[in-house]
């Protein structure tokens, strides 16, 4: 509960910081990269290129997933992020001999992508061996912040790293973080939670099918909603990006997203601290709803100021429901499938991002900003509250994903889960799986 404090420990602590630094490295690369291609090519598509290959891994590998279960989790993840530095590795041995082309980083981004779709669900699956279950929430609320760090660091470094020492630079930051990554994860002997629990499981699919369409109902449920909300937020980031340059300039665009970048770090610091609600659908519930009045706030007036308000309530709160959830998961899933069913989770949330984006960006250009001009089909509706013109398509689109998110945190919070996902175990086999495994 959020009273009780048993210290996250000094083996987390330590994967953790290598991870999280890891991630951070990667961020600036992709940054970097994503300026060094733009400059290049002059090319917004080649863009598109890159960030599509770098999500397809996810799905793609997908059915080979169950191996995260089939062996132990720290060897997966020291396989998986020495596999994945071959890509920057690569990169930067043929940019040093001066043979790099636009073409390689695609490449580089798809190796890169294949390690970490096994890294990512092993390392999520290992932290219950790792920490006391009663640290889970607050060691997941921590693992919140290498993303958020990436979003703060990544693209205020990478730029001037790019343009001051060119695309090596990045490549060597890559490459740096990734061995610190594996140092760290070789340095901490863990072995994986043993798993007590009476569920049948032959570390395949067809187990992981079969539980979670019995006893693993209600976290389906919330997979499913949390789907729904990666999906909103990836039309987020695509509008908000819109709307802070209409309203701020170019230059100032970035202030937005380095807000709301700030606003996560507090987030995963605050619940890296104080835990989340042992009523753990309740917090995703009222995180949510947070983040549906912060987009709305963020849409409701053509202001930068509230552009920036709006965007840092809304990620301040990110970090909860993200957290609360991934709690949830390590609370209820019998530890020997978690690697599967964490994998579940990255493939959803990650391949409904980019066709969010994509989507998105058609959307703003084509049905909403139309609809706001001053001669549009919402000028005097819609266009009465929020004001008109075309920058208005992106600020009508932030809205409607703030209510999305508020809609979503309502029914979950009148749903059945609420109740079968309470504290007190979906079943007593549950506590004696999350025990620790020393």
């Amino acid at each position: 509960s959020m009273g009780s404090h048993t210290p996250l420990g000094r083996r987390f602590l330590t994967v953790w910081a290598g991870q999280a630094l890891s991630t951070i490295g990667s961020t600036v690369s992709g940054v970097g990269i994503g300026v060094f291609v733009f400059v290049e090519t002059g090319s917004a598509a080649w863009l598109g290129v890159l960030t599509a290959l770098a999500s397809l891994p996810v799905v793609l590998t997908s059915p080979l997933l169950s191996l995260t279960d089939r062996f132990a989790r720290r060897s997966v993840m020291i396989a998986a992020d020495t596999f994945a530095v071959l890509g920057p590795a690569v990169a930067l041995l043929l940019a040093v001999t001066g043979q790099l082309e636009v073409w390689h980083f695609a490449l580089a981004g798809f190796v890169g992508g294949v390690g970490n779709s096994f890294q990512g669900p092993a390392a999520q699956a290992a932290i219950p061996a790792l920490v006391a279950p009663d640290a889970l929430d607050r060691a997941n609320g921590l693992g919140q912040l290498s993303m958020a760090g990436g979003i703060v660091i990544g693209p205020p470094l990478a730029t001037p790293l790019v343009t001051r020492w060119g695309i090596e630079a990045v490549l060597i930051v890559d490459v740096v973080t990734f061995f610190v990554a594996i140092v760290a994860t070789l340095a901490v002997r863990f072995s994986d939670v043993t798993d007590d629990s009476d569920v049948a499981d032959d570390g395949t699919w067809a187990a992981t099918r079969a539980w979670l369409r019995d006893r693993g109902r209600p976290l389906v449920t919330l997979l499913i909603a949390m789907a729904v909300v990666n999906f909103a937020l990836a039309f987020f980031n695509v509008a908000v990006l819109v709307l802070a340059t209409d309203l701020g300039g170019a230059a100032r665009a970035g202030t937005a997203l380095g807000a709301a970048g700030i606003a996560m770090v507090v987030g995963s610091l605050a619940s890296a601290r104080f835990g989340v609600a042992d009523d753990r659908v309740k917090a995703i519930a009222v995180g949510l709803t947070v983040v549906g009045v912060g987009f709305v706030t963020a849409a409701v007036r053509p202001s930068f100021a509230l552009l920036i308000v709006g965007a840092g309530v809304a990620f301040a709160a990110v970090p909860v429901v993200s957290a609360a959830s991934a709690t949830l998961f390590h609370e209820h899933v019998p530890a020997s499938m978690q690697g599967r069913v964490f994998g579940v989770r990255a493939v959803l949330g990650q391949s409904l991002g980019p066709l969010g984006s994509l989507l998105a960006g058609f959307i703003i250009a084509d049905v909403a900003a139309p609809a706001m001009r001053d001669d549009g089909v919402l000028n005097s509706t819609i266009g009465r509250l929020i004001g008109t013109g075309d920058a208005r398509g992106a600020a009508l689109v932030i809205a409607i994903v703030g209510v999305c998110c508020g809609a979503v945190a309502c029914r979950l919070a009148t749903s059945s889960i609420r109740e079968d996902l309470r504290r007190d175990p979906l079943a007593s086999d549950q506590t004696s799986s999350s025990r620790q495994a020393s």
